[in-house]
């Protein structure tokens, strides 16, 4: 006879390995007719905006452009100038079978530039790109029999903390600023490059709606009225307040992943006050907690039970630390150099090495130093380096690189160039899955009674339990401890002799 069970079904989605992808692009561009005739390359600037994703038939478009900012020497004239221009892309990916959205994340890792004559560029791009499948996904799991006193069934329960997907999905909003120069700084006669880098801070739920906070990193690269070139940098912090990925208010955790569609930045009044307006979408993943309890054993002390089984994968929320690596790399310029403008890194995709106690996670990066030489005149110099940083891992858990970004730049003038350093700040994401036997199905027949004595003794074994015996002799553990005169508290060693009594 079939009997009923209580099922717990909890819907929502899975998160897949993330996949990884690059991607090259090439235009020629011609020198726009405002500009003078390009001498000297000295250093180009890339930035990723992505301006369109989309989900549809188990595949992701993406599509935007690469904008970049060409710092020059210009024939017969003094002084850096620079200009934009924009190289457009398109990438498709084939998502796994059931995807339903995706989380992508791409950066620009290596731009290279070079003059085809005085009005035409060459550029090469290579993009790195990070998508993050998520799939609809169910877990059913049975914590109670309908009819288990009548059929006097003893169960062994285990109840465990999941963590659950309940909704994914992205959103757009503007974030707009001003900055002012500081009273001992010059004044910006011309905005030659900007470069923005954006972090999140917090992230949380506040009833159907999610609070966002972040922060957004801007360096500026300008010349003064007198020509003198001048850089700047400082962080704007933002505080958004999002339309909800639920319907219904409840406890999410919350993380977001940021990605810039677009950016005006400009000066003004007097080249005191710097105008920021930076168009960025948030990619949302909300989770919540559950409590499920799972029957993973059964027995009936009066019925003889056909039950089936099945291994759950338990998904746990996910665990994030970071790891610090610090890093010291000389560059060797080979003339004198006599102050540093700007110096950037940046890093490509992750990879992870899993060992028996950690993780060894490694980063290719790629740093670049703009300085003036002794003579004044503005120069580039950039070298791609490794950086590897060893994490805790528990043993069976996945674990993946969530950002990797450098602090604080340090850049020293020495006798042989210029010597960087940097903290490369890891943040490191540790998911456990655990495994879980639980009830399935169940049917009882009634025992056929049989002879064999109606008390038994016999010695616990190692490592076996009051539950073990009790199965092996159709009993209860109650009945056990009080054939024995014992409590659920008392301690049993092995070798302890037992009374036991048989129900059949």
């Amino acid at each position: 006879m079939e009997l009923e069970l209580q099922k717990q079904r909890l819907e929502g989605y899975r998160s897949g390995a993330p996949l990884l992808l690059t991607q090259e692009e090439t235009a020629e561009t011609v020198v726009p007719d405002y500009s003078p005739d390009v001498a000297r390359i000295v250093e180009v600037g890339a930035c990723l905006r992505l301006r369109s994703r989309t989900v549809a038939d188990g595949r992701l478009t993406a599509s935007g452009t690469v904008a970049l900012t060409l710092l020059y020497m210009a024939e017969g004239a003094n002084g850096l100038r620079s200009f934009e221009y924009a190289i457009p892309f398109e990438q498709k990916l084939t998502l796994p079978d059931g995807c339903e959205d995706a989380c992508l994340e791409g950066r620009v890792f290596g731009a290279e530039t070079r003059l085809l004559n005085p009005r035409k560029l060459f550029t090469r791009v290579n993009i790195e790109w990070r998508a993050t499948p998520y799939c609809r996904a169910s877990l059913t799991t049975c914590g109670e029999i309908v009819d288990q006193k009548q059929y006097a069934i003893q169960m062994l329960c285990e109840k465990h903390d999941v963590s659950l997907i309940r909704s994914v999905g992205s959103r757009d909003f503007i974030f707009a600023d001003e900055l002012t120069l500081p009273g001992g700084r010059e004044a910006v006669g011309e905005l030659l490059s900007s470069r923005v880098k954006l972090r999140v801070t917090e992230a949380k739920s506040l009833g159907t709606k999610v609070v966002l906070k972040g922060v957004a990193c801007l360096a500026l690269l300008y010349a003064a009225e007198d020509g003198k070139l001048c850089a700047y940098s400082e962080e704007l912090p933002f505080s958004q307040i999002l339309d909800g990925l639920s319907e219904e208010d409840g406890d999410y955790n919350v993380s977001a992943a940021l990605s810039l569609t677009d950016s005006e930045i400009h000066s003004g009044a007097e080249g005191r006050i710097i105008g920021v307006k930076l168009f960025l979408s948030a990619f949302l993943v909300l989770r919540s907690q559950s409590n499920v309890c799972c029957i993973s054993d059964l027995y009936s002390t009066a019925y003889d039970l056909d039950a089936q089984f099945e291994t759950l994968e338990l998904q746990q929320e996910p665990v994030a630390s970071g790891v610090t690596q610090t890093v010291r790399e000389q560059l060797d310029t080979g003339a004198e150099v006599k102050c540093v403008l700007e110096a950037n890194v940046c890093f490509g995709g992750v990879s992870v090495n899993r060992g028996e106690s950690g993780a060894t996670v490694r980063a290719p990066a790629t740093v670049s130093v703009l300085y003036l030489d002794e003579g004044d005149v503005p120069l580039s110099i950039e070298r791609r380096i490794e950086v590897t940083a060893e994490a805790d891992a528990d043993a069976g858990a996945r674990v993946s690189v969530e950002e990797v970004c450098a602090g604080d730049i340090t850049a020293n003038i020495n006798a042989g160039g210029i010597e960087l350093r940097f903290p490369a700040e890891f943040t490191i994401v540790s998911a456990a899955a655990p495994m879980c036997r639980c009830l399935t199905g169940l049917s009882a027949e009634k025992t056929e009674g049989g002879a064999g004595a109606s008390l038994v003794l016999r010695a616990l074994q190692e490592g076996e339990t009051l539950w073990d015996i009790a199965k092996q002799y159709r009993t209860t553990a109650e009945e056990i401890l009080a054939a024995n005169e014992l409590t659920e508290n008392s301690l049993l060693e092995a070798g302890r002799m037992l009374l036991i009594p048989r129900t059949r």
